[in-house]
């Protein structure tokens, strides 16, 4: 709505994009939609649409700032209802409802609004409202949050908020989600810490002409920090130093974990040394205040460690759990 201006706009879908980023997006996985509302209201993306996470961040950084004088709740709450959650087809999968708002609405469409989120909590949707600015409704929010006891309300003082308080908001969503039991991952897996006795230590990769699939699972949360990250970024520059990695012998991939998992570099790009460790420069540290091993493991499984990844079936298998 008018509440929020053009340029508050376009921050609030930097915010969206920022958080769809962080998370592993796929039909078998994390599913989402996106819905714009104002006194009407617009789906761009639906939850079962089959498209690449990276045409869905494009698809909401396309989103038009409608501008119009109302933003309807109550709608929205119905729309979220009735069609992104009417046919849900994974009963086994968490529904989170995010409700970005800058706005009241007025009454009487706001009496609605209980009536839409019981509705919801009886199809396990948990809505999860942050209110942007001095405009959005204390009142309506609080409302929303004690429907149901995993309803958590976030009041933020405008948009311009969001990027600081993106790891706590997107922390509670990841805590929503119940654990999935891991799949045993058929590698060889060494935990490692990065170390000055490690740097110095022979490695058994060194030999030529070895045939090995090797993954380097970076934890980057913000129990590690920066500084020990980067350390963890020298060890793994040490050792692949110390190996032949070519296309014909040992291929490496990179993964960094906390909350949620980010491939920095796969099986499939050119396995050249020079060209990985220079890869390995431009990796950043992602921080989260979360650390989900199981996750990074079950990635791995699910995965890292098949054919389209760029995996050899004949190659051993060899991980490097750096914390």
């Amino acid at each position: 709505s008018s509440q929020l201006s053009e340029a508050e706009f376009e921050v609030l879908k930097a915010f969206v994009v920022g958080v769809m980023e962080r998370l592993h997006i796929s039909q078998r996985r994390i599913r989402v939609a996106v819905v714009e509302y104002h006194d009407g209201t617009h789906s761009y993306i639906a939850l079962n649409d089959r498209k690449r996470p990276s045409e869905l961040r494009r698809i909401t950084s396309s989103v038009k700032y409608a501008g119009s004088k109302l933003a309807s709740t109550s709608e929205v709450l119905k729309y979220t209802l009735f069609h992104l959650f009417g046919k849900a087809d994974r009963p086994e999968a968490s529904r989170i409802a995010l409700l970005l708002t800058a706005s009241e609405e007025p009454p009487p469409m706001s009496r609605s609004i209980v009536r839409y989120v019981q509705n919801l909590k009886k199809k396990k949707v948990i809505v999860i409202p942050v209110g942007l600015g001095p405009h959005a409704s204390l009142k309506q929010i609080r409302l929303i949050e004690k429907q149901a006891p995993e309803n958590k309300a976030y009041l933020l003082s405008g948009v311009n908020e969001l990027e600081q308080r993106r790891d706590e908001i997107l922390g509670y969503l990841c805590d929503l989600v119940p654990d999935i039991p891991v799949a045993t991952v058929p590698s060889q897996i060494a935990q490692v810490t990065a170390s000055p006795e490690l740097l110095a230590s022979p490695t058994s990769l060194h030999r030529r002409h070895m045939i090995m699939d090797v993954v380097f699972v970076l934890e980057g949360s913000d129990k590690i920090g920066e500084s020990n990250f980067n350390k963890s970024k020298e060890f793994m520059k040490q050792v692949i130093q110390r190996m032949d990695v070519s296309q014909g012998s040992i291929h490496i991939s990179i993964i960094q974990y906390s909350y949620t998992v980010t491939v920095e570099f796969s099986f499939n790009e050119t396995q050249s040394k020079n060209y990985i460790l220079e890869k390995i420069q431009q990796i950043r540290y992602r921080g989260g205040n979360r650390t989900n091993t199981g996750k990074a493991l079950e990635y791995l499984s699910e995965n890292t460690f098949s054919s389209n990844q760029g995996i050899r079936k004949q190659a051993p298998h060899l991980v490097y759990m750096v914390v």
